[in-house]
């Protein structure tokens, strides 16, 4: 079973939970201690509703090819838990600390902090391909020497690679900046 912790955003397994109009009840193990939530501070995710990925996020990015917008659709797990995603406010302390050292000392004009997007998550981006199938291909790429889903510009066809939008999405994180949520109530 898993919940969202709203007071810190975070998304919790528990082994079993208890809920009435006045208190909710966590065990997280078997036999473990029982916590009690207010239900403000709890949701419950029914597991059963959750598509592969829970979250899609939608943003505007330039094609690079003709110059104009382009929708974007990916979603924003965490690279320590690819069930997770990632959700504003962004949990920058979580994402610095799984950040690519590497790749940040190579090129410090971004953060490369420690998420996935469209491209990352074989399991997620099948979802992305059966929900956007006229936005998003299966397509070649030289750089990276495969095949994987991608966004494709609605003007002109361009392929809106991986490494483009984790670029766009690491920096909407560190200067703040909330990304569009679709598909949620």
């Amino acid at each position: 079973m898993k919940f969202l912790d709203k007071r810190s955003n975070k998304v919790k397994n528990a082994y079993s939970i208890e809920a009435n109009s006045e208190k909710v009840l966590v065990k997280f193990t078997e036999k473990g201690k029982v916590y009690t939530y207010n239900p403000e501070n709890i949701k419950i995710i029914d597991e059963s509703q959750v598509d592969a990925a829970n979250r899609i996020y939608r943003f505007e990015q330039r094609c690079y090819q003709c110059g104009q917008n382009a929708t974007i659709h990916t979603y924003i797990v965490f690279s320590d838990n690819l069930d997770e995603d990632v959700t504003f406010p962004w949990d920058k302390e979580r994402l610095s600390r799984n950040q690519d050292i590497f790749a940040h000392l190579q090129d410090s004009s971004i953060e490369y902090y420690g998420l996935k997007v469209i491209g990352g998550n074989p399991r997620l981006d099948e979802a992305l391909l059966k929900k956007f199938p006229e936005k998003i291909k299966m397509k070649y790429s030289k750089t990276q020497k495969r095949s994987y889903p991608m966004n494709v510009c609605e003007h002109c066809g361009a392929k809106q690679g991986e490494y483009f939008i984790y670029r766009q999405v690491n920096d909407m994180i560190k200067n703040m900046r909330e990304i569009e949520v679709i598909g949620e109530e």
